[in-house]
């Protein structure tokens, strides 16, 4: 035998934490399959682990990785623990088959299941193999249709059956698990969303804000700017449950307002203006004449912007064109104005603010304590109708029916929950906010990277 041809290559697969307490965890197939080569005179060149906890998208990388270094490296051998330690569905099945019959001299051994493959094997071998490959095939369909029967049973009750967006985690109450707001984060995120809003705000900065904030994902890394945007066009923070591309109705607590979710939804999806468009002055829109009423119009003459009505009363017509360079001049005096002198007079207008936001939230507890009361009531009877419904005690409509009822209520009192406590925190919010760009207006007017279409909302 050519010392290639002794070459092999290990691949250990397990599907979830049973088969691994079962003893087929990744580490004791390396072990064996190990002992096996040493048997049998084969050198192990590389080992491919794909464990449990990979994704489809993840296992189908490995896969094709382990698949592209026996095609690269000429290996001769494929060691695995079985069939279907190594093929999950027919596209697998297609490709170690052509591998194997385009060279007679490849083969894959199944070392439990006393298989070794190769181009000449008998068709009784063949036929066991494929025989395997199916059942390997229906094992993983089995596995998805139980899992999305859990799902649709979780969504179903208003829960969310996948990872949840930041602000919130999942409780255990009265034996069942439920998604809350994260003390941790949902300040956070909720202050995310408002400074959203701000002009110079953009998803890459929101982006960093987020990693200011401490809101980061599982492994504790910064999210990315296309993740920032899923969050921040999320409906769950809304009691919408977005789920394999359809929307249904959640239980869990809003954590902002509609009205705070659509202003963002409108600002992120808001088109901008294209880089070779002509003309985009900052003052489209924002002056009248005060003759007839209509919208100064701006158009560029001489190299520069001048704007007029359209001059259609003899008053109209007396007036000259202004230039929007001097107008620009009279707007950077006004908000030059807006400057504080004092900062000590900023901070105390800032302290104002909490202090009567913290005394409407004291005036709003006795309201939120008794919203949570008749949320918490219709929880316990919405999960009592689903008990019944497993017993059989009533049918499937009558509990589609009264279940739509009950998280209809639900919502209605979600939102009236998070009006109390929104409509007082934006309030505040508001506030600083306002304060905040005041002193920072005539500097981002000024900002040759800020577009003038968010120039626009710093005057508006």
């Amino acid at each position: 035998m050519d010392s290639t041809d002794r070459l092999a290559v290990i691949m250990a697969r397990v599907s979830s934490k049973g088969q691994e307490e079962e003893g087929f965890s990744l580490e004791s197939q390396v072990k064996h399959r190990t002992v096996y080569c040493n048997n049998n005179g084969l050198v192990i060149l590389r080992t491919f682990k794909i464990a449990e906890s990979a994704s489809k998208t993840e296992q189908r990388k490995v896969f094709k990785e382990a698949m592209g270094f026996i095609e690269k490296r000429k290996i001769k051998n494929l060691i695995v623990e079985k069939v279907d330690r190594h093929v999950r569905n027919l596209h697998d099945a297609v490709e170690t088959h052509d591998w194997l019959t385009s060279d007679e001299n490849r083969k894959v051994h199944f070392v439990k299941d006393s298989i070794v493959l190769h181009k000449n094997s008998r068709s009784q071998e063949w036929l066991n193999w494929g025989m395997r490959v199916v059942l390997a095939k229906n094992y993983i369909d089995n596995l998805r249709e139980a899992a999305m029967k859990g799902w649709a049973e979780k969504l179903a009750q208003g829960w969310m059956p996948a990872a949840l967006p930041p602000g919130y985690t999942t409780v255990l109450r009265e034996g069942k698990r439920v998604h809350d707001l994260d003390p941790r984060t949902y300040k956070s995120m909720q202050r995310i969303f408002q400074l959203m809003l701000e002009p110079q705000q953009t998803i890459e900065t929101i982006r960093h804000k987020m990693t200011e904030f401490g809101i980061l994902t599982g492994k504790d890394r910064p999210f990315s700017k296309s993740h920032a945007h899923r969050i921040l066009t999320n409906p769950f923070y809304i009691g919408i449950i977005r789920f394999d591309g359809k929307e249904y109705p959640g239980k869990q607590p809003h954590l902002i307002s509609d009205e705070l979710f659509n202003a963002v939804q409108a600002k992120i999806s808001r088109k901008r203006p294209t880089r070779y468009r002509k003309h985009n002055p900052i003052l489209k829109g924002l002056l009248t004449c005060e003759h007839c009423g209509k919208n100064v119009t701006w158009q560029m003459q001489k190299g520069r912007l001048h704007g007029s009505c359209q001059r259609r009363l003899e008053e109209c017509k007396k007036q000259s064109f202004i230039r929007e360079d001097a107008v620009l001049a009279i707007i950077h005096d006004r908000l030059d104005d807006l400057i504080c002198p004092s900062p000590e007079v900023i901070g105390w207008l800032t302290t104002l603010l909490q202090n009567d936001f913290q005394l409407s939230v004291n005036n709003a507890e006795e309201t939120q304590k008794a919203l949570d009361e008749r949320i918490g009531r219709i929880k316990r009877m919405d999960d009592m109708l689903y008990d019944d419904k497993l017993a059989g005690l009533i049918s499937n409509e009558r509990y589609q029916s009264k279940h739509e009822s009950f998280v209809g209520e639900l919502n209605d009192l979600q939102k009236q929950k998070g009006g109390i406590s929104q409509k007082y925190e934006e309030k505040y919010m508001e506030g600083i906010a306002n304060i905040k760009l005041s002193q920072n207006a005539k500097r981002l007017f000024s900002d040759t990277d800020i577009i003038n279409d968010d120039k626009r909302l710093i005057l508006t």
